[in-house]
């Protein structure tokens, strides 16, 4: 198998990138590595700080005799160009989700244990890291996995992939103030007037560990505007794709009109004017019942025990780690 390589780091800026190449031909590389060291021995395990032709001077390592790894600083400029180098050696570049765990990490005893090291490097939550590493100690088959087994894993799924959470409602309810107070700092403008946030708004945030994918919408309503129509149609679509959708309003509005139904209703400016038709009441302004808010979505997506389970019972992440399409496992009600 001719070489290749993939990037096992994030991309983006860091302190060190780390590039894998794998094949044939990825010892082969090593040798003009090692003219340029003045050595020609490179034993397996072993260290270098090398030069990567003209582009950076790194560490590469031999892991075995066709798995390399080359760490060079993590700058993305310098990352592209080692990429094009490689390229230009005929080495082939792929991403690390096309490449088998075993050939990614050459370390493991076996291929679950394989399957849980890269797991750990793709999960985007702090609270999957003992729910997976305690899957390491545990001897199953998977083919004996029950219902619950598969429902549980679709949900700690979660853990790995951020899920998507929209925010839906009226305009000038306090989406955008509610949105502001949960990722820590200013995404969207809030001000007393409808309309403000013409266009959806998104933010990584962590959830009690879960990190979730956060979507705040613009205000739904009836709009000439091209512009703003055009936006509100956007954030319709993301309403369908949820794994969660939240509807917002307060005493003074309506619930929205949405394209599915609501997993979670919750009325704002509580402190204001209540309102009894709402799961939840908060005041996002004054902080008042975000933190409950905070543990209903997080038990929404992520049961309560789930992880507790995973420490005693399969977790079948194999289905998250190489993008196969996880068992349902939706949040609404049976209607």
């Amino acid at each position: 198998m001719a070489a290749r390589a993939t990037i096992l780091t994030a991309r983006g800026p860091g302190a060190i990138a780390i590039l894998q190449m794998d094949g044939a031909g990825a010892d082969d590389l090593l040798g003009p590595l090692s003219k340029l060291t003045g050595r020609a021995d490179w034993p397996l395990g072993r260290l270098r700080l090398v030069p990567f032709a003209d582009i950076d001077e790194g560490l590469a390592a031999r892991l075995t005799p066709t798995v390399v790894q080359l760490m060079p600083h993590g700058g993305p400029r310098v990352v592209q160009r080692l990429l094009e180098w490689l390229a230009a050696e005929g080495v082939r570049i792929e991403r690390s989700d096309a490449i088998e765990a075993r050939t990614l990490y050459p370390e493991a005893e076996s291929d679950r244990e394989a399957g849980t090291l890269r797991a750990l490097a793709q999960a985007a939550s702090p609270a999957a890291i003992d729910p997976l590493l305690a899957q390491l100690a545990l001897a199953f088959d998977p083919r004996d996995a029950v219902e619950g087994d598969r429902e549980r894993s679709a949900r700690l799924n979660r853990l790995i992939h951020p899920p998507l959470v929209v925010l839906a409602g009226p305009p000038n309810v306090g989406k955008s103030t509610l949105s502001n107070a949960l990722v820590g700092r200013s995404m969207s403008i809030a001000l007393d007037q409808p309309g403000t946030t013409r266009d959806y708004t998104a933010a990584m945030i962590e959830l009690r560990g879960l990190v979730v994918r956060w979507h705040d919408t613009p205000g739904l309503h009836e709009t000439n505007d091209r512009i703003e129509a055009r936006a509100i149609a956007l954030s319709k679509r993301l309403m369908q794709e949820a794994d969660l959708l939240i509807a917002m309003t307060d005493a003074d509005h309506d619930w929205p009109a949405l394209p599915r139904s609501a997993d979670l209703r919750i009325a704002n400016k509580a402190d204001l004017r209540r309102r009894k038709d709402a799961d939840l009441l908060l005041a996002a302004a004054t902080g008042e019942g975000v933190a409950e808010l905070v543990g209903r979505i997080r038990d929404l997506l992520v049961h309560p025990g789930d992880e507790a389970a995973a420490l005693r019972r399969p977790w079948l992440f194999e289905n998250a780690i190489t993008g196969a399409a996880a068992p349902s496992s939706s949040t609404r009600p049976p209607a």
